[in-house]
């Protein structure tokens, strides 16, 4: 069944490598020559209208408070984003009892940390993280679930930017049954304004097992109302082992309950370039987010509705029960 995904041409990954490593060493030199120019002539102002200039700080205000809140919403539910450029320590712990339809109940488990290393401006950081080493493995208990995650370590360099600006850099090797070594390179943007803020992302990646990738992402935020935030994050990795582009767009609406509790409204849609532009498959989902404890303790209850290609797009049904536990700062 094909979907409505737009139609891209499959090119040689070391030409797509070569053509982004480009553009992000010319984003890089706009970062530097940010960083060092000295400010314009005032002999050559912007321009600007008058009668809209007293609007200019209620304007300024009100981008920062939905670049503030989004922020906010992710560091609540632990986002991934927000551990990435944080420039504390950290160590999250991640437990799961996951209830596949057609399937027995299984568990899951995954670490993630940081160590900012001293002495060096937040600039070096050390990586350790899990993950499953076979999807397809399913543990019956917590311990089962431990033992299959293979373990990544590595050390991160993050250049110092303006503001808006994240870059760093990843080496490391991941290891269980055998060693894999990678290397990543992010750079990311943020653009506010108005109701509206925007951050693209691109990174480029290596891994000794299975070549080199990329992918390429834009997330789009608005707020609205006092409690509601609106967000669409759309997703595109090309991977050389499989020589096609992996596609998603979700949308999520976020509505932040109290200070202890929000929830996540989901709808998305997947799909690949090879053989030909097609949907893998479609996903709506609910996820509320309790904090039962301070800042480091937090429970989620998430239901899931997947519609595979694999199934002939028939709906399946699934229900993940997560314990998270958070050591350190975000």
């Amino acid at each position: 069944m094909q979907g409505d995904l737009p139609n891209t041409r499959s090119t040689p990954c070391h030409q797509l490598a070569r053509l982004l490593a480009a553009t992000l060493c010319l984003a890089s030199g706009n970062v530097l020559s940010a960083e060092t120019q000295t400010p314009a002539s005032t002999t050559d102002p912007s321009p600007t209208i008058d009668a809209l200039t007293p609007l200019d700080s209620s304007r300024d205000a009100l981008s920062q408070q939905i670049t503030t809140f989004a922020n906010w919403l992710d560091n609540f539910f632990g986002d991934d984003r927000v551990y990435e450029e944080s420039q504390k320590s950290h160590l999250k712990i991640n437990l799961l009892h996951i209830r596949n339809e057609g399937n027995e109940p299984h568990f899951d488990a995954n670490v993630q940390g940081k160590l900012s290393l001293p002495n060096t401006q937040n600039r070096l950081k050390i990586l350790f993280e899990s993950d499953a080493e076979d999807e397809n493995l399913q543990s019956t208990t917590v311990a089962q679930a431990v033992e299959s995650q293979q373990q990544s370590i590595g050390i991160r360099y993050v250049r110092k930017t303006v503001p808006e600006w994240r870059i760093h850099a990843d080496l490391g090797i991941r290891f269980h049954s055998g060693l894999d070594a990678f290397a990543r390179f992010r750079v990311r943007r943020l653009f506010t304004t108005g109701l509206w803020n925007f951050l693209p992302s691109e990174i480029l990646f290596w891994y000794k097992s299975t070549g080199f990738g990329e992918t390429t992402a834009l997330d789009i935020n608005r707020r609205f109302a006092e409690h509601f935030l609106f967000r669409s994050a759309t997703q595109a990795t090309w991977l050389d082992e499989s020589q096609q582009f992996e596609m998603s767009q979700n949308f999520y609406l976020i509505h932040d309950i109290n200070p202890h509790r929000a929830i996540i409204y989901q709808t998305g849609i997947n799909g690949v370039s090879e053989p030909h532009v097609h949907t893998t498959s479609y996903l709506a989902s609910v996820r509320l987010r309790q904090q039962l404890h301070h800042d480091w303790l937090f429970f989620e209850v998430n239901p899931i509705i997947d519609y595979p290609e694999e199934e002939d797009f028939q709906a399946h049904y699934s229900l993940t029960f997560k314990l998270e536990v958070i050591f350190g700062g975000t």
